[in-house]
């Protein structure tokens, strides 16, 4: 189970003052002793916290920085076949005694050290557990429940939060299927979802008999989310819930489906947020839906960041709620972008939730002050893939930190170690941020790291830019490996496997 800490400084008798102004929670994070570990493969969907949050540390199987980051840490035992996946590294870093001295010797007397985790499972609550650690984000079992793109559908229709036309239903084949479409008006065209799986995966395109053979044994029996087909705009933001209300944060544009940045048709690869992305009423509907949306999660007893897809009908100007992504995703690198010195990155109020200390927000004004501080500005987040072809170890790899766009087939050429994006100052410097580096074994389709531009991504039509055209092999190119052989390939594929059943 998820807790909070005590609701005052565990020293003092006396209960802390609510937190009312902006200042005051400002102050909270900045000077409050508590710690906080957030523990992934990578930082990167958090950077920059640190800044904020005077207790926030990282603990990674990577170390993007090469130890340059006071508040980073990676332990030196990690395995020759390291853990793979994102739970399986949570749970790996959890039982590490590198990583359980770090944590203790990091923690004042009094407290007990806060877990963040983007991905767990139940072992990952058993572990914290037995740890004395607090994870705060919510349950497994909550997330994983909402975490149904069918329960998404019904909570938001409770909401008055509607998605685009649509049927939840079970199909016997291809007869039945439209049978159903057509009695509830969908369409010819349709886009059918599983109840999980990423949406790059289990989302499939059907027009035909044809589109439905394909994929018909993943769809006939279990339950499915048959849509109407529309053009839309795949747009996203992240959002907090709190006993105070939602702070919503900034609304984005999905960068999807692209090849040179990912195999899968409807695979996520970033985000990018720029002036006309949506008109202003536009942008007020979208917070007001996922408000209410929020609002009947919070009913679930849902606490923390979430994300949620919104598909924008360019026909009709129609606002529909997508998915939802009951975690830190992959829009949190945007969420947390904070210009100037007085508006906290989105995730900082997920960290005042589960503080203890009772609060109060205006926000109304924390709308304002955000929409504010990023009006006119162009940024974009792009995953880049390891090219492969082949599974590699990684004997050169491009550091992080920040880079400069110039002509030619090179593309970035390297200026600075710094720490994290914020500081990028106009459209010709780029910042990357390494997720995989020297040593680490790689292969293709592996998120190799991030890229921040401050420039769009996309141009209307949805091809990707010139500019972004040339970066991506730019820092491909970057990238050197030596092959691994076959047999050890598949060697430590086989020892993973069995090593994870075993829970080692």
């Amino acid at each position: 189970m998820t807790t909070a800490p005590p609701a005052s400084d565990p020293r003092s008798p006396e209960p802390a003052a609510p937190l009312v102004t902006a200042a005051e929670i400002r102050a909270h994070l900045r000077d409050s002793p508590q710690p906080v570990f957030y523990l992934s493969r990578s930082a990167t969907n958090l950077v920059g916290l640190d800044r904020w949050v005077g207790g926030f540390h990282y603990v990674t199987l990577s170390d993007s920085w090469d130890g340059a980051h006071p508040r980073s840490f990676t332990p030196t035992n990690i395995p020759a076949i390291e853990p793979r996946g994102n739970v399986n590294v949570a749970n790996w870093l959890l039982g590490n005694d590198q990583v359980q001295a770090y944590i203790a010797s990091r923690t004042p007397a009094g407290y007990r050290p806060q877990i963040v985790l983007a991905m767990f499972d139940e072992t990952s609550e058993r572990l914290c557990a037995q740890l004395g650690y607090d994870l705060i984000m919510p349950s497994v079992a909550l997330r994983t429940r909402l975490d149904s793109k069918i329960v998404t559908t019904q909570l938001g229709d409770e909401a008055g939060a509607a998605s685009v036309p649509n049927l939840l239903t079970t199909i016997t084949g291809w007869e039945d299927l439209r049978a159903q479409a057509e009695q509830a008006g969908l369409g010819e065209r349709l886009v059918i979802q599983l109840a999980y799986g990423d949406s790059g995966r289990t989302t499939y395109f059907v027009a035909s008999k044809t589109d439905f053979d394909r994929i018909a044994n993943e769809i006939v029996g279990p339950r499915i989310k048959a849509m109407r087909h529309i053009e839309h705009l795949p747009l996203a933001a992240e959002a907090v819930i709190t006993r105070a209300g939602t702070v919503v944060g900034p609304v984005l544009r999905e960068i999807t489906g692209h090849p040179e940045l990912t195999a899968y048709r409807g695979g996520w690869s970033g985000s990018e947020m720029y002036p006309g992305l949506v008109d202003d009423g536009t942008r007020h509907r979208i917070g007001s839906l996922i408000e209410r949306f929020c609002g009947r999660l919070a009913e679930e007893g849902y606490r923390g960041i979430l994300e949620v897809s919104i598909l924008l009908d360019t026909d009709t100007g129609e606002v529909y709620l997508g998915e939802l992504n009951p975690r830190i995703s992959g829009s949190s690198a945007h969420s947390n972008l904070t210009p100037g010195d007085t508006t906290p990155p989105l995730f900082a109020y997920h960290l005042l939730e589960y503080s203890g200390r009772e609060f109060s927000l205006d926000l109304d004004a924390i709308r304002a002050e955000r929409e504010a501080a990023l009006a006119g500005q162009e940024w974009s987040t792009l995953v880049i893939q390891y090219p492969g072809p082949h599974v590699d170890r990684i004997v050169a790899s491009p550091g992080t930190g920040r880079y400069r766009i110039i002509d030619g087939a090179a593309g970035l050429v390297f200026v600075d170690a710094e720490r994290d994006w914020q500081g990028l100052a106009d459209g010709e410097d780029a910042f990357w941020f390494r997720a995989i580096g020297d040593g680490d074994i790689c292969g293709p389709g592996v998120d190799a790291g991030m890229l921040v531009i401050r420039a769009r991504a996309q141009e209307e039509h949805y091809a990707l830019t010139p500019l972004v055209k040339r970066l991506i092999p730019a820092v491909q190119s970057a990238y050197r490996g030596e092959r691994i052989g076959t047999i050890t390939r598949y060697w430590r594929a086989g020892v993973r496997v069995l090593r994870e059943k075993l829970g080692r």
